[in-house]
């Protein structure tokens, strides 16, 4: 890895081959012809690195950022939750394993002696003393300065008086050294409770084929899964990313009818989100992110489930029934589109065709039905699209047969200030001649009868 055509970061194999950390990258071409060299990315080892605390918050919400790459995890509260600390280390070596990520892991009972053990390769819990100077972590003139006296650890540091390493290095190496035996106070700042979730995976050559995209999509969904099973979380919309250094990005958004937490659906609705992809040319990075979540509910099912005991009020069937429907919603609108796939909900809206409104699947809306123990208000479950204009026969509504009006007139006039939407109506309920009831309306300015509605 190079920045500004210097190399930073090598592997084993590199170093085998003899590449050191600030060589050029044309010394490195020389030494080796089959190189992979990759540019350094500063903002997404931030994004990467706040992605870990996020995930390591599962362990303790006391979680801590240590730029560029270190992360401060206060775990005391937690060890009992665990059963101690070799539980907790060896959980998260294994987990960041997983995640493709290797760690050096220190334990202390200070925050800097934990960063100082873990930068340096120390054991855990190395008394300060024991600490070389050169692993102090303070300016390079100062390790400098006290190697040229003589001084190799910290103890022969904390030996000298500290008033003369006060005066000739400064008071924040004085403060340096009280916080790392803990003589002095290291208050941390930690971060915050709300979850985010933002994982990205790089590729080293371009990708020209979506489907190529699935074992990584799928490895990213499966962290996703866990990231929310051990946060008991659960989400109504997530992002997927494709991006390209050449191309502008391709943003792919997955809704969800109501917030899942459920990773078989997930991989079915990216699966035909990206079945629709064919302007994508070529992609190096997938980003999966997610900031919108609500807590996690859990249900009870049946203790008795497949004995002769179970219940039968059908409660857990109701459930599975109420799981496959709201399945069959996400796929179709994932499939469909938002335009094709919505809800539906009230309006505050007397005119009957504006009484209603479409909603996305995802919003979450009061589903109480308005009051109708009022027998003098009816309204048919069906209203045509358009209003069917009736001849009359006798000053009396006909419409491929005889009409007998049943009850009215109920007047709506409302929309006087939407000019043309204005309606002034008396609607009555007849039957028709074949027994259908029918929902009528007469127009006040031109008398003129409409059909509006069909009972069931």
């Amino acid at each position: 890895m190079t920045t500004r055509n210097r190399v930073c970061h090598i592997n084993a194999a590199a170093e085998a081959f003899g590449i050191r950390v600030g060589s050029s990258v044309d010394t490195a071409s020389t030494l080796v012809e089959q190189i992979v060299v990759c540019n350094r990315d500063e903002a997404k080892e931030q994004r990467m690195l706040r992605h870990l605390a996020q995930w390591a918050y599962q362990f303790t919400s006391h979680v801590s950022l240590k730029p560029p790459l270190g992360l401060l995890l206060e775990a005391g509260a937690s060890l009992k939750l665990f059963g101690g600390i070799q539980n907790i280390t060896g959980r998260l070596q294994g987990g960041l394993a997983g995640l493709g990520f290797t760690a050096a892991m220190s334990v202390h009972h200070t925050p800097l002696a934990a960063m100082t053990c873990a930068r340096a390769g120390l054991p855990h819990m190395t008394p300060p003393e024991k600490m070389p100077v050169s692993a102090l972590g303070v300016e390079a003139r100062i390790i400098e300065a006290l190697q040229k006296t003589g001084v190799r650890s910290v103890a022969e540091v904390l030996a000298l008086p500290p008033a003369g390493l006060s005066r000739r290095f400064g008071a924040d190496f004085m403060d340096h050294l009280q916080r790392l035996t803990g003589n002095a106070a290291d208050p941390q700042r930690y971060i915050g409770e709300k979850p985010v979730f933002v994982s990205e995976i790089n590729f080293l050559s371009d990708i020209t084929d979506t489907s190529a995209l699935i074992f990584p999509v799928h490895r990213l969904l499966q962290e996703f899964h866990e990231f929310l099973m051990t946060r008991q979380l659960r989400i109504s919309a997530f992002e997927f990313r494709l991006a390209h250094r050449h191309h502008p990005p391709r943003e792919i958004t997955v809704t969800l009818a109501e917030p899942e937490n459920d990773l078989s659906l997930f991989r079915l609705l990216i699966q035909l989100q990206l079945d629709k992809v064919r302007d994508v040319p070529e992609v190096d990075s997938v980003r999966l992110s997610a900031h919108r979540f609500v807590s996690s509910e859990s249900v009870s099912g049946d203790l008795f489930h497949g004995t002769r005991f179970q219940q039968s009020d059908g409660r857990s069937g109701a459930l599975a029934d109420r799981e496959n429907g709201l399945r069959l919603i996400n796929m179709l609108h994932t499939r469909l589109g938002a335009q094709a796939c919505f809800g539906l909900a009230l309006a505050n809206d007397h005119r009957p065709e504006k009484a209603w409104t479409q909603v996305p699947v995802h919003q979450r809306r009061d589903r109480s039905l308005p009051d109708m123990s009022d027998e003098s208000i009816k309204r048919p479950a069906f209203l045509l699209h358009k209003p069917y204009r009736l001849q009359t026969r006798d000053n009396r509504p006909w419409g491929n047969g005889a009409l007998t009006l049943l009850a009215g007139p109920e007047r709506i006039d409302f929309g006087w200030w939407d000019g043309d939407a204005h309606v002034s109506r008396d609607y009555f309920i007849a039957r028709h001649s074949n027994g259908a009831l029918y929902w009528l309306y007469q127009e006040q300015q031109s008398h003129d009868w409409y059909l509006h509605g069909i009972f069931s």
